[in-house]
Protein backbone atom coordinates (compact mmCIF):
# COMPACT_ATOMS: atom_id res chain seq x y z
CA UNK A 1 0.00 0.00 0.00
CA UNK A 2 1.38 3.18 -0.62
CA UNK A 3 2.51 4.96 2.38
CA UNK A 4 1.67 8.73 1.29
CA UNK A 5 -1.24 10.33 3.18
CA UNK A 6 -3.81 9.01 0.92
CA UNK A 7 -7.29 9.41 2.50
CA UNK A 8 -8.13 5.09 2.47
CA UNK A 9 -7.70 4.11 -0.94
CA UNK A 10 -10.23 1.22 -1.34
CA UNK A 11 -12.45 3.59 1.38
CA UNK A 12 -14.27 1.08 3.85
CA UNK A 13 -17.32 -0.07 5.27
CA UNK A 14 -18.62 -2.20 7.63
CA UNK A 15 -21.30 -2.10 10.43
CA UNK A 16 -19.44 -4.79 11.68
CA UNK A 17 -21.60 -6.33 14.56
CA UNK A 18 -19.41 -5.27 17.54
CA UNK A 19 -19.31 -7.90 19.49
CA UNK A 20 -20.61 -8.53 22.97
CA UNK A 21 -18.58 -5.61 24.57
CA UNK A 22 -15.18 -3.57 23.89
CA UNK A 23 -14.73 -1.45 26.92
CA UNK A 24 -17.44 0.09 28.17
CA UNK A 25 -20.31 -0.70 25.33
CA UNK A 26 -21.89 -3.58 24.56
CA UNK A 27 -21.79 -4.06 20.64
CA UNK A 28 -24.44 -6.08 19.44
CA UNK A 29 -23.70 -9.03 17.04
CA UNK A 30 -25.87 -9.40 13.21
CA UNK A 31 -27.94 -12.69 14.53
CA UNK A 32 -29.74 -11.00 17.34
CA UNK A 33 -30.75 -7.93 14.99
CA UNK A 34 -33.81 -7.59 13.64
CA UNK A 35 -33.54 -7.73 9.43
CA UNK A 36 -32.42 -4.58 8.49
CA UNK A 37 -31.44 -3.17 11.51
CA UNK A 38 -27.65 -2.49 11.64
CA UNK A 39 -25.96 -4.14 14.57
CA UNK A 40 -24.52 -0.93 16.32
CA UNK A 41 -22.48 -0.22 19.53
CA UNK A 42 -24.55 0.44 22.38
CA UNK A 43 -23.67 3.70 23.68
CA UNK A 44 -23.23 2.89 27.57
CA UNK A 45 -24.67 4.73 30.20
CA UNK A 46 -22.62 3.40 32.45
CA UNK A 47 -19.91 6.69 33.58
CA UNK A 48 -17.08 6.40 31.64
CA UNK A 49 -13.74 4.79 33.14
CA UNK A 50 -11.32 6.86 34.75
CA UNK A 51 -8.45 8.20 32.66
CA UNK A 52 -5.45 5.18 32.60
CA UNK A 53 -1.73 5.39 33.10
CA UNK A 54 -1.29 4.29 29.70
CA UNK A 55 -2.92 3.20 26.28
CA UNK A 56 -1.66 -0.24 24.31
CA UNK A 57 -1.96 0.75 20.20
CA UNK A 58 -2.67 -1.59 17.46
CA UNK A 59 0.50 -2.54 17.19
CA UNK A 60 1.09 -3.54 20.50
CA UNK A 61 3.11 -0.39 21.40
CA UNK A 62 2.25 1.73 25.32
CA UNK A 63 1.75 5.07 25.41
CA UNK A 64 2.10 6.34 28.42
CA UNK A 65 -0.32 9.21 28.94
CA UNK A 66 0.74 12.56 29.89
CA UNK A 67 -0.42 16.11 29.09
CA UNK A 68 0.11 16.35 25.63
CA UNK A 69 0.25 19.90 24.10
CA UNK A 70 1.82 19.43 20.45
CA UNK A 71 -0.28 16.75 18.32
CA UNK A 72 -0.25 15.97 15.18
CA UNK A 73 -2.64 13.46 12.44
CA UNK A 74 -1.59 11.50 10.37
CA UNK A 75 -4.67 10.22 8.62
CA UNK A 76 -8.03 11.22 7.90
CA UNK A 77 -9.94 9.60 10.98
CA UNK A 78 -7.11 11.12 13.21
CA UNK A 79 -7.97 14.34 11.88
CA UNK A 80 -11.76 14.55 12.34
CA UNK A 81 -11.31 12.69 16.26
CA UNK A 82 -9.30 15.49 17.42
CA UNK A 83 -10.89 18.18 16.06
CA UNK A 84 -13.85 17.09 17.64
CA UNK A 85 -12.19 15.70 21.06
CA UNK A 86 -9.43 18.10 21.72
CA UNK A 87 -8.85 21.74 22.94
CA UNK A 88 -7.87 23.38 19.31
CA UNK A 89 -4.40 24.52 21.06
CA UNK A 90 -3.18 21.12 21.13
CA UNK A 91 -3.45 20.87 17.79
CA UNK A 92 -0.36 21.38 15.98
CA UNK A 93 -0.60 19.92 12.23
CA UNK A 94 -3.30 17.37 10.53
CA UNK A 95 -3.09 16.24 7.14
CA UNK A 96 -2.84 18.31 3.71
CA UNK A 97 -5.74 15.35 2.20
CA UNK A 98 -8.28 16.14 5.19
CA UNK A 99 -7.74 20.28 4.28
CA UNK A 100 -8.77 19.16 1.11
CA UNK A 101 -11.45 16.95 1.37
CA UNK A 102 -12.89 16.89 4.80
CA UNK A 103 -16.34 18.15 5.66
CA UNK A 104 -15.03 20.15 8.41
CA UNK A 105 -12.20 21.59 6.03
CA UNK A 106 -12.57 24.65 7.04
CA UNK A 107 -11.59 23.84 10.65
CA UNK A 108 -8.22 22.94 8.77
CA UNK A 109 -7.73 26.60 7.85
CA UNK A 110 -4.38 28.39 9.33
CA UNK A 111 -2.76 25.17 10.77
CA UNK A 112 0.22 23.18 9.65
CA UNK A 113 -0.05 20.00 7.45
CA UNK A 114 1.20 16.67 6.59
CA UNK A 115 1.42 15.61 3.33
CA UNK A 116 3.49 12.51 3.35
CA UNK A 117 4.11 10.09 6.59
CA UNK A 118 7.55 9.38 5.01
CA UNK A 119 8.93 12.51 5.04
CA UNK A 120 10.74 12.04 8.68
CA UNK A 121 12.84 14.88 8.56
CA UNK A 122 9.67 17.25 8.18
CA UNK A 123 7.99 15.33 10.88
CA UNK A 124 10.71 15.74 13.25
CA UNK A 125 10.73 19.74 12.63
CA UNK A 126 7.19 19.69 14.07
CA UNK A 127 8.32 19.16 17.41
CA UNK A 128 4.91 17.24 17.75
CA UNK A 129 4.82 15.38 21.47
CA UNK A 130 2.02 12.71 20.43
CA UNK A 131 1.57 11.85 16.63
CA UNK A 132 -1.39 9.77 15.73
CA UNK A 133 -1.54 7.15 12.63
CA UNK A 134 -3.45 4.27 11.24
CA UNK A 135 -2.18 1.15 9.83
CA UNK A 136 1.29 3.05 9.33
CA UNK A 137 3.65 -0.19 8.46
CA UNK A 138 7.08 1.35 8.04
CA UNK A 139 8.63 0.65 11.87
CA UNK A 140 12.47 1.98 11.09
CA UNK A 141 11.06 5.73 10.29
CA UNK A 142 8.22 5.04 13.60
CA UNK A 143 11.37 3.81 15.73
CA UNK A 144 12.94 7.03 14.65
CA UNK A 145 10.30 9.12 15.32
CA UNK A 146 9.91 7.67 18.76
CA UNK A 147 13.52 7.59 19.19
CA UNK A 148 13.44 11.71 18.99
CA UNK A 149 10.81 11.52 21.69
CA UNK A 150 7.69 12.13 19.33
CA UNK A 151 4.77 9.30 21.18
CA UNK A 152 3.64 7.81 17.87
CA UNK A 153 0.05 6.09 18.35
CA UNK A 154 -0.86 3.47 15.30
CA UNK A 155 -5.12 3.43 15.61
CA UNK A 156 -4.61 0.21 13.49
CA UNK A 157 -7.36 -0.69 10.50
CA UNK A 158 -9.96 1.56 9.73
CA UNK A 159 -13.22 -0.72 8.88
CA UNK A 160 -15.99 1.21 9.65
CA UNK A 161 -17.44 1.63 13.29
CA UNK A 162 -16.26 -1.64 14.53
CA UNK A 163 -12.63 -0.03 14.66
CA UNK A 164 -13.89 3.40 14.82
CA UNK A 165 -15.37 2.84 18.29
CA UNK A 166 -12.29 1.66 19.83
CA UNK A 167 -10.29 4.47 17.95
CA UNK A 168 -12.72 7.02 19.92
CA UNK A 169 -11.74 5.24 23.17
CA UNK A 170 -7.99 5.42 22.83
CA UNK A 171 -7.90 9.07 21.59
CA UNK A 172 -9.81 10.08 24.31
CA UNK A 173 -7.79 8.36 27.40
CA UNK A 174 -4.31 9.70 25.15
CA UNK A 175 -6.06 13.38 25.56
CA UNK A 176 -6.88 12.24 29.42
CA UNK A 177 -10.32 12.57 29.26
CA UNK A 178 -12.51 9.41 28.40
CA UNK A 179 -15.40 10.92 29.75
CA UNK A 180 -15.62 13.06 26.87
CA UNK A 181 -14.89 10.56 24.42
CA UNK A 182 -17.76 8.24 25.98
CA UNK A 183 -19.87 11.46 25.33
CA UNK A 184 -18.95 11.98 22.08
CA UNK A 185 -19.16 7.60 21.17
CA UNK A 186 -22.99 8.21 22.47
CA UNK A 187 -23.66 10.46 20.18
CA UNK A 188 -22.07 9.33 17.08
CA UNK A 189 -23.87 6.12 17.37
CA UNK A 190 -27.25 7.38 18.59
CA UNK A 191 -27.48 9.89 15.43
CA UNK A 192 -26.25 7.21 13.28
CA UNK A 193 -29.02 5.33 14.04
CA UNK A 194 -31.47 7.65 13.57
CA UNK A 195 -30.74 8.54 10.15
CA UNK A 196 -32.99 5.73 8.44
CA UNK A 197 -35.73 6.09 11.40
CA UNK A 198 -38.56 8.09 8.50
CA UNK A 199 -39.04 4.61 7.20
CA UNK A 200 -40.55 3.15 9.59
CA UNK A 201 -41.95 -0.36 8.96
CA UNK A 202 -41.10 0.41 4.98
CA UNK A 203 -39.18 -2.37 3.59
CA UNK A 204 -35.14 -1.31 2.79
CA UNK A 205 -34.34 -1.05 -0.89
CA UNK A 206 -31.39 -3.83 -1.91
CA UNK A 207 -28.60 -2.09 -2.59
CA UNK A 208 -25.08 -2.70 -2.84
CA UNK A 209 -21.70 -0.38 -2.80
CA UNK A 210 -19.76 -0.76 -6.29
CA UNK A 211 -16.98 1.61 -8.31
CA UNK A 212 -14.50 0.55 -10.84
CA UNK A 213 -10.57 1.22 -10.10
CA UNK A 214 -8.58 1.37 -13.47
CA UNK A 215 -10.65 -1.71 -15.08
CA UNK A 216 -12.10 -3.73 -12.15
CA UNK A 217 -15.70 -3.54 -10.17
CA UNK A 218 -14.94 -3.61 -6.53
CA UNK A 219 -17.70 -3.97 -3.81
CA UNK A 220 -17.24 -2.98 -0.44
CA UNK A 221 -19.69 -5.37 2.33
CA UNK A 222 -19.25 -6.71 5.97
CA UNK A 223 -16.26 -6.09 7.25
CA UNK A 224 -15.85 -2.04 5.59
CA UNK A 225 -17.36 0.91 6.34
CA UNK A 226 -19.48 0.66 3.01
CA UNK A 227 -21.55 -1.75 5.05
CA UNK A 228 -21.97 0.19 7.81
CA UNK A 229 -22.95 3.34 5.96
CA UNK A 230 -25.65 1.31 3.24
CA UNK A 231 -27.42 -0.22 6.53
CA UNK A 232 -27.15 2.80 8.25
CA UNK A 233 -29.12 5.02 5.39
CA UNK A 234 -31.39 2.55 5.17
CA UNK A 235 -30.53 -0.01 2.66
CA UNK A 236 -30.25 -3.77 2.74
CA UNK A 237 -26.54 -5.00 1.45
CA UNK A 238 -27.55 -7.93 -0.56
CA UNK A 239 -23.58 -8.43 -1.54
CA UNK A 240 -23.47 -9.26 2.39
CA UNK A 241 -25.07 -13.05 2.32
CA UNK A 242 -22.21 -13.91 -0.14
CA UNK A 243 -19.14 -11.28 0.41
CA UNK A 244 -17.36 -9.78 2.70
CA UNK A 245 -14.54 -7.19 2.79
CA UNK A 246 -13.49 -5.66 -0.37
CA UNK A 247 -14.39 -8.40 -3.22
CA UNK A 248 -13.56 -8.24 -6.83
CA UNK A 249 -16.61 -8.70 -8.77
CA UNK A 250 -16.88 -10.46 -11.94
CA UNK A 251 -20.06 -9.23 -14.56
CA UNK A 252 -21.56 -12.80 -13.37
CA UNK A 253 -21.43 -11.74 -9.68
CA UNK A 254 -22.99 -8.32 -10.35
CA UNK A 255 -25.94 -10.41 -12.63
CA UNK A 256 -27.02 -12.88 -9.96
CA UNK A 257 -26.84 -10.11 -7.14
CA UNK A 258 -28.61 -7.71 -9.70
CA UNK A 259 -29.28 -5.06 -6.91
CA UNK A 260 -32.28 -2.85 -6.74
CA UNK A 261 -29.59 0.00 -6.30
CA UNK A 262 -26.27 0.93 -6.97
CA UNK A 263 -24.20 3.26 -4.16
CA UNK A 264 -21.05 4.75 -5.50
CA UNK A 265 -19.11 7.59 -6.50
CA UNK A 266 -20.12 10.20 -9.48
CA UNK A 267 -20.05 8.98 -12.36
CA UNK A 268 -20.23 5.43 -12.02
CA UNK A 269 -23.10 4.37 -13.36
CA UNK A 270 -21.84 5.87 -17.07
CA UNK A 271 -18.69 2.97 -16.45
CA UNK A 272 -20.37 0.45 -14.91
CA UNK A 273 -23.38 0.37 -17.04
CA UNK A 274 -20.55 0.06 -19.96
CA UNK A 275 -19.21 -2.89 -18.64
CA UNK A 276 -19.95 -5.69 -21.42
CA UNK A 277 -23.15 -7.53 -20.26
CA UNK A 278 -24.21 -5.05 -17.58
CA UNK A 279 -26.57 -2.88 -19.51
CA UNK A 280 -29.18 -6.27 -18.49
CA UNK A 281 -28.55 -4.93 -15.05
CA UNK A 282 -32.12 -4.30 -13.28
CA UNK A 283 -30.10 -0.46 -11.93
CA UNK A 284 -29.01 -0.07 -15.66
CA UNK A 285 -31.89 -0.57 -17.44
CA UNK A 286 -32.96 2.65 -19.99
CA UNK A 287 -34.40 5.50 -17.45
CA UNK A 288 -33.24 3.67 -14.37
CA UNK A 289 -31.19 6.62 -13.50
CA UNK A 290 -33.26 6.13 -9.69
CA UNK A 291 -31.13 2.83 -9.74
CA UNK A 292 -27.99 5.08 -8.75
CA UNK A 293 -26.58 6.98 -6.02
CA UNK A 294 -23.72 8.52 -6.45
CA UNK A 295 -22.21 10.14 -3.54
CA UNK A 296 -18.58 12.30 -3.27
CA UNK A 297 -15.70 9.34 -2.60
CA UNK A 298 -14.18 11.86 0.34
CA UNK A 299 -18.10 11.38 2.31
CA UNK A 300 -18.23 7.61 0.41
CA UNK A 301 -15.30 6.26 1.59
CA UNK A 302 -14.12 7.69 4.94
CA UNK A 303 -14.72 5.29 7.98
CA UNK A 304 -14.62 7.95 10.31
CA UNK A 305 -16.99 9.79 11.74
CA UNK A 306 -18.26 11.49 8.39
CA UNK A 307 -19.81 7.89 8.07
CA UNK A 308 -22.54 10.22 9.88
CA UNK A 309 -22.82 12.27 6.84
CA UNK A 310 -22.45 9.25 4.36
CA UNK A 311 -25.21 7.48 5.62
CA UNK A 312 -27.60 10.44 5.58
CA UNK A 313 -26.41 11.24 2.18
CA UNK A 314 -27.53 8.20 1.10
CA UNK A 315 -30.27 8.48 2.72
CA UNK A 316 -31.90 11.49 1.43
CA UNK A 317 -30.73 10.20 -2.11
CA UNK A 318 -32.35 6.33 -1.76
CA UNK A 319 -35.77 7.85 -0.26
CA UNK A 320 -36.24 11.26 -1.43
CA UNK A 321 -39.06 13.31 0.39
CA UNK A 322 -38.90 11.55 3.44
CA UNK A 323 -36.27 13.71 4.67
CA UNK A 324 -34.48 13.10 7.90
CA UNK A 325 -34.61 13.85 12.38
CA UNK A 326 -31.49 15.40 12.26
CA UNK A 327 -31.49 17.62 9.13
CA UNK A 328 -30.24 21.16 9.77
CA UNK A 329 -28.36 19.86 12.64
CA UNK A 330 -24.78 21.11 13.58
CA UNK A 331 -22.34 18.20 12.24
CA UNK A 332 -20.31 19.10 14.98
CA UNK A 333 -20.97 16.57 17.95
CA UNK A 334 -22.17 17.85 21.69
CA UNK A 335 -19.08 15.76 23.49
CA UNK A 336 -19.48 17.29 26.98
CA UNK A 337 -19.87 15.11 29.70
Amino acid sequence: MNRRLIFWANGTAALLALLASIGAASLAGRRSSPPGAPPVAAASKAPAPPSPASVVDAGGFRVEVRPFRRIASGSSVADRLLLDLAEPDRLIALTEFGSLHSPVRHLFVGRPLIRDLDDTESLLALKADLLLVNNYGDRARVARLRESGIAVFDLGEMRGLATLVPNIRDVAALLGDPARGAAYERALVQRLTRVAAPLGNTPRRRAIYASIYGDRIYGGTVGTNYHDILTFGGLEDIAAPRFANWPQYGAEDLLTINPELFVTKPGMRRLLCAQPGLDGLKACRAGAQAGFVEIPGAILDDPGPTMLEAAEAIFAAAYPGLGGLDAGLDRRFDHRP
